[in-house]
């Protein structure tokens, strides 16, 4: 990328997502997907046509010296590999979450950024959305006050009821922590600061999973990860937040997170979704009240996963910009050491300190349009 010229990019993985990336990608006027990859060439083939880009071999991919970012789309399991032959050749990376399934992996992969003085990045970026950046503003305001504890909560019935081929969710790097619980342990640093300490409990509720969905339905999958992970986060700022996290819920009425300050108490979106209802009940009032969503980037294309690859957009203004990018490795490091401290503390029956720390993403201010971040 040089001058005003659009960072040029290829996208390793057509999956669901992949689509959702190219569009909300294209909203911006400094970025262009170039090619897109996939082990599978059919559905290459298919969305390179839907948004006139080529479909290559990953090689060609690497060696094309016009690309500057590797989005990498892969699954869980793929992306330490994919991201380290990337970061190898030269590109600067954005990764679906998580950074890899092992600390061990996503400590090698910042390596290998820093000393090729690469940018690396790694979803989930939802917290960049209008819903959550209100949600920080207001708290920063001091709205509810500080912070005494939390709740979040991940209550699902599992991803074979709705997902095409969903065995990779009960595999290594899956479960509901590893999967979904990004959106919300990411949320919640980028709200509250750094973790200090961790304690979990889990369990594999069943051993094997029936596929619900075409093509697939009646398979059977074998559970290799914990479906059912609950415990206590707790905060160097001084807050404590209870989290749940569950593939064996069939339904519930819990709000996803609720914030309790010292002067009211505050409900915040779906970390899962980039924007959503905020509201707010203070001392000496006698109800909730709604806040008017007054930021940018609450809505993406219809018929697309919201505003999936944000992050990337991100990233590449940071780049031009010269400033830290928001959706770090730092903060995706410390993220995936708070996630799999859960299970560790479980195994040990002991509360896990964290090593790791990051600092807090700088917020988007609420005057900016669409198309900027700073």
């Amino acid at each position: 990328m040089s001058g005003n010229s659009p960072m040029k990019v290829g996208i390793v993985g057509a999956g669901n997502i992949s689509a959702t990336y190219v569009v909300t990608l294209h909203m911006f006027d400094f970025i262009r997907v170039k090619s897109i990859y996939d082990l599978y060439q059919e559905p290459a083939r298919k969305l390179a046509e839907q948004f006139g880009v080529q479909s290559v071999s990953l090689d060609s991919m690497l060696a094309d010296p016009e690309i500057g970012l590797i989005i990498n789309l892969t699954t869980p399991t793929a992306h330490y590999s994919i991201s380290k032959k990337a970061l190898l050749a030269g590109k600067h990376v954005y990764s679906e979450k998580p950074l890899g399934v092992s600390m061990e992996e996503a400590e090698e992969l910042m390596a290998l950024a820093r000393a090729s003085d690469l940018r690396l990045g790694c979803a989930p970026d939802t917290f960049l959305g209008g819903g959550h950046q209100l949600t920080r503003r207001l708290y920063d305001e001091g709205r509810i006050g500080t912070a005494i504890s939390a709740t979040a909560m991940l209550l699902l019935p599992g991803h074979e009821h709705w997902h095409p081929n969903p065995a990779f969710f009960y595999g290594r790097g899956g479960g509901p922590m590893l999967d979904v619980g990004p959106y919300y342990v990411t949320n919640l640093i980028a709200l509250l600061g750094p973790v200090r300490e961790v304690f979990g409990a889990a369990k594999v509720t069943r051993i094997e999973r029936t596929v619900k969905t075409q093509p697939r339905f009646g398979e059977t999958i074998k559970v290799l990860t914990p479906t059912h992970l609950t415990g206590v986060m707790e905060f160097h700022s001084g807050a404590t937040v209870t989290i749940a996290t569950s593939f064996d819920v069939i339904r519930h009425k819990h709000n996803q997170i609720e914030i309790y300050g010292s002067k009211g108490s505050m409900v915040t979106p779906d970390p899962n979704n980039f924007t959503g209802k905020v509201e707010i009940f203070t001392e000496g009032n006698e109800a909730w009240e709604e806040m008017a969503v007054d930021h940018p980037y609450v809505e993406g294309v219809p018929g697309h996963l919201g505003l999936r690859g944000l992050g990337a957009a991100e990233m590449v203004d940071s780049l031009r910009s010269g400033r830290p990018h928001r959706v770090s490795s730092e903060l995706a490091f410390h993220a995936l050491e708070v996630m799999t401290a859960f299970e560790r503390s479980a195994q040990s029956k002991r509360p896990v300190a964290i090593q790791s720390s990051c600092g807090r993403p700088d917020p988007i201010p609420k005057h900016l349009k669409e198309g900027k971040f700073t």
